[in-house]
């Protein structure tokens, strides 16, 4: 077990006491990965992800691919042409047997393959959720083709009911998605966003990877309610001791992560909008894949993405590994009145405890 799954992160100046500590352990958080495919080539784009992660977790796939009826055996006036709907099942399956045999050997782990029927999006939610998958891994696109949108229908219909973790691998990218060299953590000062720290550590240490940690700085913006001068200098004093602040918790995390990762840098950036600002950084830098966390500081339980994840993964271009924080037990009904909601616990695979 490397040093950052081990240690207990220290106190650090100006922390909020439920922060003070972190015990991390070594990730348990990819025991069964989920490849969704639909027999295109922008589709296929995800293989090669599923293949680093279980080479480097030791971990077994389940290939899933689902059939959608044709359009005239839907509605009210369907008709079923049973001989051509059989023998698209025979292509399908034969397809989902060659892609399993080179899977398995590009891998080295136990790869099965399932053909389901039905609504795409429906379908590979229930057999993530029947498997138990901790990662969800499919392409930006599919079989409908690229689009002016930066993701295909299917995949955003996927994102709105997923519940786990996710890659979105990028169809378009052009890069190698198989060996990546830099991976970018964003980091907002809490632990849900730490708690992906392990995972990347791995990840790294196992492709020789660098990582650059970053934390952006909301810049503040004169307004109608921000106006007065002085009242501008003191937002703007404040987000330079938050630069600095940020500078110090960086620097912490980098020295520890140097322990089980070769390279590690740090980049404090000032952006008037979060989202923005870190997918200027993953474009300006080079990033070939992004880990993150579902949510971050200010977690809202009813939903499976804080709105910076959401940002990310609807408007990055390149992968990302969405890492969820929450634990089942957490999601409350939207009915709970909001003081009864209280902290969402971490999923355990990722942070042991809190104190």
């Amino acid at each position: 077990m490397g040093a950052v799954a081990k240690a207990e992160l220290d106190v650090r100046a100006g922390q909020a006491p439920e922060r003070a500590r972190a015990q991390a352990r070594e990730p348990e958080s990819v025991k069964r990965i989920l490849l969704c495919v639909d027999r295109s080539t922008l589709a296929e784009a995800a293989v090669p992800h599923a293949v680093l992660l279980a080479k480097t977790f030791g971990s077994p796939i389940t290939i899933v691919h689902v059939m959608q009826p044709p359009p005239e055996a839907r509605g009210p006036r369907a008709t079923t042409d049973v001989v051509g709907w059989e023998l698209a099942k025979q292509e399908a399956s034969s397809y989902l047997e060659r892609l399993r045999a080179r899977v398995s050997i590009a891998s080295g782990q136990p790869v099965d393959a399932v053909l389901e029927q039905g609504r795409p999006a429906e379908r590979i939610e229930a057999v993530g959720r029947q498997l138990g998958a901790d990662v969800m891994i499919l392409a930006s696109h599919g079989e409908g083709g690229a689009s002016a949108w930066n993701l295909g229908s299917t995949v955003q219909q996927v994102l709105m009911v997923a519940k786990g973790s996710v890659l979105v691998a990028r169809s378009l990218s052009g890069r190698d998605p198989s060996k990546p060299k830099r991976i970018l953590v964003p980091l907002d000062g809490s632990v849900r966003t730490e708690s992906v720290l392990t995972t990347t550590a791995r990840m790294a240490r196992a492709e020789g990877a660098e990582v650059l940690l970053v934390h952006v700085v909301v810049e503040p913006s004169p307004n109608h309610v921000l106006f007065a001068a002085e009242d501008v200098a003191m937002a703007r004093e404040l987000a330079r001791r938050l630069e600095v602040g940020a500078k110090r918790y960086l620097d912490h995390l980098a020295e520890q992560l140097l322990r089980d990762v070769p390279v590690v840098h740090t980049l404090v950036a000032r952006q008037s909008d979060e989202g923005r600002g870190l997918l200027d950084i993953i474009d300006r830098e080079g990033v070939d894949l992004v880990v993150l966390s579902a949510h971050g500081a200010s977690c809202d339980p009813a939903r499976s993405f804080g709105s910076v994840t959401a940002q990310l993964l609807w408007h990055s271009r390149v992968p990302l590994l969405v890492i969820q924080d929450l634990d089942d037990s957490a999601r409350k009904s939207d009915s709970s009145p909001p003081d009864e909601l209280g902290p969402p616990s971490l999923r355990a695979s990722f942070v042991e405890s809190l104190a």
